[in-house]
């Protein structure tokens, strides 16, 4: 499933043509018609100084320029809040200033790295598969994306060879010092025994007393935060975020449900949505700096869409120490072409995901990109938890993506000092190579997590 936003004009960004490659700056330049910016909350704007210049707090600054309110100030992972190297705030635009006109204000102001808008995103329901009728009677031989042996009618060993992987590595959880997964999506149901156990629980804060005890801004953010409600429950009550924490991180070995890729690790969750599948670019930008502040090594990131902006990337950029797996999107068309973001913002710390189906056929709704899109994973009919300890079956490239962060989660708990660098690599090189991804992704493979396990680097 990926959030969508409506853009007239869809803006190209590639990672290997550089006069293709959108710019921070000139994501959102201005001016800029409503369709030309996307859907966006009116008179809210993201604002981003260079170093040396401050937001707020002076007569001469650029909020105080545009007559705005401060509504939320954003983490800079090493500088945060210090005017010397620049500010990133959210700002409210007084009554009756567009957010068109405080863009072109802007534009050409030297204070100023980027305006961006507060851009609204909502699942799309349409791009995934459920099926109607949730059960308690799960069975991980369904699994075909762990291990297909033709049971869904599908092609032997079209998989990413998961038991072979567990041959020699099953994983490690929070107790034994594994690494930590952030699911940032729609939350995660903490509480059923096919996730609890695997869920990350913050060690600096006391649950239930109402204090923030560990001082990172949050209240009793014990397995995650909610950042759309800026609270510390990320309960999920929309499904999304369940099933793909399940993909990445179901309790192996308990006799109950599924297993995960990375059958015992240290998930946390972060709610970027709301139960109703809305959210907007302010918070999955506190999203994404919380998992990053948190210590996140891996985030599993199953939205997009085809609107930049700004400030997520910059979220993404400064989350230097973890590698962020993102879907390609689910519209069938060429990222490389048609660009869908964070897929395409160009960074070495993403991996943007295809999906599979259990032919090793590349799914008729997914998007592609031999430039932009790195790699493909099962995505079609994968069961897996959703709230309430119950069991269903989606597809998209949101159901790819958590079996590449299970993976890539699974590697850095193997091999603890592991590079970015090196993990991406044991991940693309580590493929199966499939006819259906020759030419559609820059491994031209399949997910395999055995072969990126155990394979050497040179």
């Amino acid at each position: 499933m990926m959030i969508r936003s409506n853009l007239s004009t869809p803006q190209v960004n590639s990672r290997s043509a550089a006069p293709q490659q959108a710019q921070p700056a000139a994501e959102q330049a201005a001016p800029q018609d409503s369709a030309s910016i996307g859907e966006h909350k009116p008179g809210e704007l993201l604002i981003r100084t260079r170093p040396g210049f401050a937001l707020s707090g002076s007569e001469g600054s650029v909020v105080n320029q545009l007559g705005a309110k401060v509504v939320g100030e954003f983490d800079t992972p090493g500088s945060i809040h210090k005017s010397e190297t620049g500010e990133f705030l959210h700002v409210k635009l007084p009554e009756g200033v567009s957010v068109q006109q405080a863009m072109a204000q802007l534009a050409d102001n030297p204070q100023v790295e980027f305006a961006a808008p507060n851009n609204i995103h909502t699942l799309s329901e349409f791009e995934t598969s459920q099926n109607p009728t949730a059960t308690n009677d799960p069975d991980a031989s369904k699994l075909w994306g762990l291990n297909n042996e033709g049971q869904t009618g599908g092609k032997a060993d079209a998989d990413i060879d998961a038991p072979e992987a567990w041959q020699t590595h099953t994983g490690r959880n929070q107790a034994q010092g594994g690494p930590i997964i952030a699911g940032i999506d729609t939350g995660i149901d903490y509480n059923p025994p096919d996730l609890a156990a695997n869920m990350w629980t913050n060690p600096g804060e006391i649950a239930g007393d109402g204090i923030d005890n560990d001082g990172n801004g949050v209240i009793d953010d014990v397995h995650g935060y909610n950042a759309n409600a800026d609270n510390g429950d990320p309960m999920d009550g929309q499904g999304h975020g369940t099933h793909c924490a399940g993909t990445i991180a179901a309790v192996g070995n308990n006799g109950v449900g599924v297993v995960g890729v990375n059958q015992n690790a240290s998930l946390m969750a972060v709610k970027i949505f709301n139960d109703e599948g809305s959210t907007d670019s302010a918070a999955i930008i506190r999203g994404v700096q919380y998992a990053t502040k948190m210590g996140a090594r891996i985030t599993s990131n199953s939205w997009g869409g085809p609107v930049p902006n700004s400030g997520i990337r910059e979220a993404f950029e400064q989350s230097t120490e973890a590698l962020h797996l993102v879907a390609a999107g689910n519209s069938g068309y060429n990222n490389d072409w048609l660009p869908s973001f964070p897929a395409n913002y160009g960074l070495d710390n993403l991996v943007a995901v295809a999906a599979t189906d259990h032919n090793d056929d590349i799914a008729g709704f997914s998007q592609y990109g031999k430039r932009n899109v790195d790699l493909g994973a099962p995505g079609v009919d994968v069961l897996s938890t959703v709230p309430g300890g119950k069991y269903a079956t989606y597809s998209g490239t949101s159901m790819a993506t958590p079996h590449v962060s299970g993976a890539a989660g699974l590697i850095a708990s193997h091999d603890p000092d592991i590079s970015n660098a090196d993990l991406r690599r044991r991940l693309e090189e580590g493929t199966d190579k499939v006819a259906s991804l020759d030419g559609k992704t820059a491994s031209g493979g399949r997910l395999n997590v055995n072969k990126a396990l155990t394979m050497e680097l040179n």
